[in-house]
């Protein structure tokens, strides 16, 4: 038993055992994640990419995620990228993401901002409403082959991704939980073509069109003869046809059931972004992160998802995924003249 009576002597020995444990605790490095020792099945379950689009990937972005320093262990640029990539696919906590990824909950929060910026920074290679005739009419002819509705050059709709309840109440939707409610224009082929991501779940759809650059795009008078599609949350424009409210006529439901074959393919693009990417659906849970930082999420998961779909990389759709909130339609006084007159035409064009 040693007793101490003096508070000199007392602290002596606590420096000294202080020391000893600094002298004999060594740093513990666990394992980094890998490509290497995964099979094509495993990494494609694990990241939801192939192995070679991975480090076609990862080449687009080296220069922006590689450490910059020489000390020992400092993260790899590869090793931050699978982390992001396993976060955006599992919707797992940042805890058990960097566990399995072999870095400190930190050092994964950083490394995914610095991963987040520099995808994003492929926006004006990944995310493009093309303007050009020929790129225009491939777009058309794709819908017309699914559909035989004519020189659709999109379709659009808004999908909502949880949120962490921010204090702001705005972010709660129809459903009664928070939410980005986030707008898509997307090709036949479910190539994302504009993308608006930043707006509250209270948000309607028509008001976050009417502010977006796509509304200066399709007003500017630039674009060659066509159309996207939209549902009855949208106004009726000239550029812009919604279905005909209790159609009556042959003609009416066969452009309706053109119409909804077509905008359908917008529906089928949530479900491929949501299954492969199960951060941004809620069934796999929600973000834990500001509604800004959830944006930029957004971004870079469709940007992803651009890149597989121009590498055929499917993903299939998942039963378990959380139903939209529903959106009121939009008042008769907002559909204008020129989209009545213009839809008119169509059907009495082509569906007669």
């Amino acid at each position: 038993m040693i007793h101490i009576h003096e508070q000199g002597s007392q602290e002596d020995i606590l420096q000294q055992d202080s020391n000893a444990n600094q002298r004999h605790r060594e740093r513990i490095f666990r394992p980094r994640v890998s490509l290497f020792g995964l099979n094509e099945e495993e990494v494609r379950s694990r990241y939801r990419f192939s192995t070679e689009v991975i480090l076609e990937l990862f080449e687009q972005i080296q220069q922006d995620i590689e450490p910059n320093c020489e000390r020992n262990h400092a993260v790899p640029g590869m090793v931050k990228l699978l982390s992001a990539l396993h976060y955006f696919a599992s919707a797992s906590f940042q805890g058990t993401v960097s566990a399995l990824s072999g870095i400190s909950q930190p050092s994964f929060s950083r490394h995914l901002t610095q991963v987040l910026k520099a995808i994003n920074k492929l926006t004006p290679q990944y995310i493009v409403f093309p303007s050009d005739k020929a790129a225009l009419k491939t777009i058309k002819d794709g819908f017309f082959k699914i559909s035989s509705f004519p020189n659709v050059m999109g379709v659009i709709d808004c999908t909502h991704v949880a949120l962490s309840p921010p204090t702001e109440d705005i972010y709660r939707n129809s459903k009664n939980f928070h939410s980005l409610n986030v707008q898509m224009v997307c090709a036949s082929d479910m190539r994302i073509l504009n993308l608006v991501a930043g707006y509250p779940g209270s948000t309607h759809d028509s008001y976050i069109l009417k502010h977006s650059s796509l509304h200066s795009i399709l007003t500017s008078g630039n674009l060659p003869e066509g159309w996207i599609l939209g549902d009855d949350a949208y106004p009726l424009t000239e550029y812009l046809l919604t279905p005909v409210k209790d159609a009556k006529t042959k003609a009416e439901k066969q452009y309706n059931a053109a119409h909804k074959l077509a905008h359908s393919i917008i529906e089928s693009t949530f479900g491929s972004i949501k299954s492969r990417f199960r951060c941004l659906d809620r069934s796999g849970g929600v973000l834990q992160y500001s509604p800004e930082k959830g944006a930029q999420i957004i971004l870079a998961c469709c940007i992803l998802h651009n890149l597989a779909v121009s590498r055929n990389l499917h993903v299939d759709i998942l039963d378990d995924l959380e139903a939209p909130p529903p959106v009121p339609p939009v008042s008769e006084e907002e559909n204008t003249q020129a989209g009545k007159r213009t839809r008119t035409q169509v059907i009495n064009r082509y569906f007669t």
